[in-house]
């Protein structure tokens, strides 16, 4: 029996309209796009709610109208103009949209909302006289020079410069715009005063191809009189001197610390002043003495400003700077989002002291230096403690010439708290040497800033199963912790944008973030190491020397891959038309290098167990998941060629595809028959003629990707995978890329008990076997001495427990149709699991009430949803297809 109710508070409720934004974001300040894309939230309370029509018109300042789309009939809340907008640019602009929308009985309503932009700069005459400048160079050897960069900073050769400017303002500006862009990374403040509180800003790019712009409304910080404007740089990965293994320190664009700035202020009598950075700029090297990513700071306070030490300035160096196009942040900055408070102080070793923190996060920490001025402490950082109980600050590896998570601070006497500027770790612990007391620091003296990028969490999941809602918890700060102006490869070793782990990952960053702007950022990275008979490097961005030119279409595949997943969750084909022909091109020819459609790869099911804690493939046939991967990849471009409408593409590249998967059921697939009259089916092994035993990654690719098309071929290798689950004590045996479809490919085939116990377990390898090992994070591999402790490409469970458990997941571009359909309600006693879709909130919450079992689905206006009510016990669900509004149902 099924019964829907709405609530008492949802009768009476009028529509609404809500979340107006431009590219993503809320009132952005700096768009460079001429086809903006603005969306919007219906909210009505009613059931049955839709959206018939809207309207957009755009005004300028001066209140002209410069765009109106006129009445479009659609249902959905996105809008982007046919053609370019030629709007004028860095100024603010007013965005009416109209929207009309029907009830059931016909109940119409008109909605109309307000809302703002800003413009970015043109390559116009303000922009074109903005210089790129820097520091004098030095005497002697070059700041990428060989030798101990710690060593050559004493003398200053590698502070980070601070260019500085004077004005005076005469009247409060109407307005005032800071415009820059870096080399590296920049602090802009005036009269000493951040203008933002981003941090670690411009994000890094692959600077010989994009670089990027941020622009700040400092309008407040201007009142009438004399101001000082400057901005402090840093290295970040242009202008690395630390030799590493990713070649940073050499990368194709590499440079000192740069900027061009453009500060623009809207005078009250209609005038305009702009102030450009140019040869009457002054700059000085500032109290930071080296900053390195990997490394940390090395920093004197005495040389800031009034300081004992404070260098004298000279005029800028006009310098070429990056050669790359300008694109302005599209994505959110990275920013400190939360302050933690330590939980201990320790003294393992006599002088030095160890701090621990609630959990393993991405930031630095910040503190008051002690003791009179001249006084230094070393901190370096951790994610676990070392048998001799200080942190693990160390590279293990050996991917650093010269230092690794130590900032060494020098203090000035003062009472002013100190916090990294241009570098970040991944840590827990932190040690802290040179205290000037015997008793070292109090537990509230030193806290945690926790730093990544500001994608604000978009969902809430619960279940009853406390280890089941650790890992949930424990993959989402995860994520945060590896969103750094891209996705990175844990915040502590390698801080890189590995596209494997991107591509594994992206599904559940949509569902819990909102990291579509970051992922669509990152694309244009990752594009941007592509060129015709290239395939993607394995990092971006990238330096020009690592992973090119490699084969390794499971990782390359997130060229493909990320697009479509950020479709599926946007319904924005903005990536896929940028993209295109990268992708087209790029699926083409990794087909032209797979002789007979059998294609090959070096990096294949990174970490599964049984590997070198510090990464490895299984003793595994490289061919087979290669292989299994060009089918996705050619399925996945024939779909963006049908969205985009290139019908011939589309065609090519199906057939292709089908091609692919006939020559990988012959290669790979190794079927027994039964004898007759058994009554068995036989068996069906997913086996490359290299494997080292049952793999089931393999099973599980060919399955998730569906390339077996037999019905009974796919039955038997989903039997298969599960017995081989079950022989293994109820353990996965999958790496990085096989793990993230394992447990929804044994759902979707009947065994969805066996997928829950591989969950459940807690021995290793599992995530039960972390959590009883006291990790707050997703560790780097199974094993227990697994090199990191802050890598999130083995939690990609979380689209199981929200897909799955919870039930909830898109089944049609933007979450316009959403299938509810939770499949472990025999065995978990209630899960929940809420998420906000283009449409606006989505959700699902089920419980067992006696012998009943109780689904509660929200559906936002416009969009529809199919809905499996389980059978309290056993037996198939009902299907129900309902559409906004709450829904109740009631299975007896």
């Amino acid at each position: 029996m099924e019964r829907e109710t709405p609530s008492d508070e949802q009768q009476g409720r009028t529509p609404s309209l809500g979340r107006l934004r431009v590219d993503a974001a809320v009132a952005p300040v700096g768009i460079d796009t001429a086809r903006p894309r603005f969306t919007w939230e219906v909210r009505s309370e009613t059931p049955g709610t839709t959206q018939r029509w809207w309207r957009i018109t755009l005004e300028d300042d001066h209140g002209r109208v410069v765009w109106d789309s006129g009445q479009h009939d659609d249902p959905l809340p996105w809008a982007m103009p046919a053609d370019d907008l030629d709007l004028v640019p860095l100024r603010r602009h007013r965005w009416s949209l109209t929207v009309g929308v029907v009830a059931p009985g016909d109940a119409t309503a008109v909605l109309d909302a307000q809302a703002e932009l800003t413009t970015g700069p043109a390559e116009d005459a303000d922009w074109d006289s903005a210089r790129w400048v820097g520091r004098p160079a030095r005497r002697g050897p070059s700041g990428a020079a060989p030798g101990s960069p710690r060593a050559r900073a004493a003398d200053g050769s590698l502070a980070a410069p601070v260019v500085r400017h004077t004005i005076t303002v005469v009247e409060p500006p109407v307005r005032a715009l800071l415009v820059l862009a870096a080399g590296g990374h920049a602090v802009a403040r005036i009269d000493g005063v951040p203008v933002s509180d981003a941090v670690l800003e411009p994000s890094t790019t692959q600077w010989d191809r994009r670089v990027q712009t941020v622009v700040h409304d400092v309008t407040a910080l201007l009142g009438p009189g004399p101001h000082e404007v400057s901005i402090e740089l840093g290295r970040g990965f242009h202008g690395m001197t630390n030799a590493n293994v990713w070649s940073w320190e050499r990368a194709t664009w590499w440079g000192e610390p740069c900027v061009r700035a453009l500060l623009r202020i809207e005078r009250p009598d209609g005038g305009v002043d702009v102030l450009p950075t140019g040869r009457d700029w002054q700059v000085r090297g500032g109290p930071i003495l080296l900053d390195d990513l990997y490394g940390g700071e090395v920093v004197d306070l005495r040389r800031g400003p009034g300081g004992p030490l404070e260098p004298r300035s000279e005029p800028v160096a006009l310098v070429d700077g990056p050669a790359g196009r300008r694109v302005v942040r599209r994505e959110q900055p990275v920013r400190v989002t939360e302050t933690l408070g330590a939980t201990s102080v320790a003294e393992p070793v006599p002088g030095e002291f160890v701090i621990t923190f609630p959990r393993v996060v991405a930031g630095w920490v910040r503190l008051v230096p002690p003791g009179p001025a001249g006084t230094t402490v070393t901190i370096r950082y951790g994610e676990r403690l070392r048998p001799d109980g200080l942190p693990n600050a160390d590279d293990e590896k050996h991917y650093f010439q010269d230092g690794f998570q130590t900032d060494v601070v020098t203090g000035d006497g003062s009472a002013r708290p100190w916090e990294s500027t241009f570098s970040y770790k991944g840590f827990r612990y932190v040690q802290v040497s040179g205290w000037p007391t015997p008793e070292g620091p109090r537990v509230e003296d030193v806290v945690a800033r926790v730093a990544h990028t500001d994608a604000p969490r978009i969902s809430r999941f619960a279940v009853d199963d406390p280890l089941l809602q650790w890992i949930h918890d424990a993959t989402l700060v995860t994520m945060e912790n590896n969103l750094q102006g891209y996705p990175t490869d844990t915040p502590k070793y390698e801080k890189n944008g590995w596209t494997g782990d991107a591509m594994v990952g992206a599904d559940m960053f949509l569902t819990n973030l909102d990291a579509a702007p970051v992922f669509t950022k990152w694309m244009g990275d990752l594009a941007d190491t592509a060129s015709p008979g290239h395939p993607p490097a394995l990092i971006a961005p990238n330096a020009g020397f690592f992973g090119i030119d490699e084969q390794a279409p499971v990782w390359h595949s997130a060229l493909v891959l990320v697009p479509w997943d950020l479709y599926r969750h946007t319904g924005d084909t903005a990536v896929l038309v940028e993209h295109w022909t990268t992708i087209s091109d790029y699926a083409r020819f990794e087909l032209g290098r797979s002789p007979g459609g059998i294609a090959d790869t070096i990096l294949g099911d990174w970490v599964a167990p049984g590997t070198d804690p510090g990464g490895g493939n299984p003793p595994e046939d490289s061919h087979v998941p290669a292989t299994a991967f060009l089918v996705r990849i050619l399925d996945v471009t024939g779909w963006i060629a049908e969205v985009l409408g290139h019908d011939d593409d589309a065609a090519w590249f199906a057939a292709r595809a089908d091609e692919v998967r006939a020559a990988f059921v012959d290669a790979f697939v190794v079927r027994t028959v039964a004898p007759s009259g058994s009554g068995d089916g036989g068996e069906a092994v997913v086996r490359g003629p290299e494997d080292a035993g049952y793999r089931q990654s393999h099973a599980v690719l060919a399955l998730a990707f569906d390339i077996l098309r037999d019905p009974e071929l796919v039955r038997l290798v989903a039997d298969g995978l599960a017995a081989d689950v079950r022989a293994k004590g109820d353990h996965l045996d999958t790496g990085a890329v096989g793990t993230k479809w394992l447990l929804p490919v044994l759902s979707d085939h009947g065994h969805v008990e066996t997928a829950l116990a591989i969950a459940r377990q807690t021995s290793v390898p599992s995530w039960g076997a972390w959590r009883e090992a006291g990790a707050t994070s997703m560790f780097e591999h199974w094993d227990l001495a697994a090199r990191s402790h802050g890598h999130f490409f083995l939690g990609t469970v979380d689209d199981w427990l929200t897909g799955y458990v919870a039930g909830l997941r898109p089944a049609a571009p933007g979450w316009r149709r959403i299938l509810v359909d939770p499949r472990c309600t025999a065995s978990v006693r209630s899960a929940s699991f809420a998420v906000r879709t283009p449409f606006g909130p989505a959700w699902v919450a089920w419980e067992h009430e006696g012998d009943d079992l109780v689904l509660r689905v929200g559906v936002p206006v416009g969009a529809t949803a199919e809905v499996h009510v389980p059978a309290p016990t056993t037996g198939e669900p009902r299907v129900v297809e309902v559409g906004s509004g709450e829904h109740l149902f009631v299975a007896e």
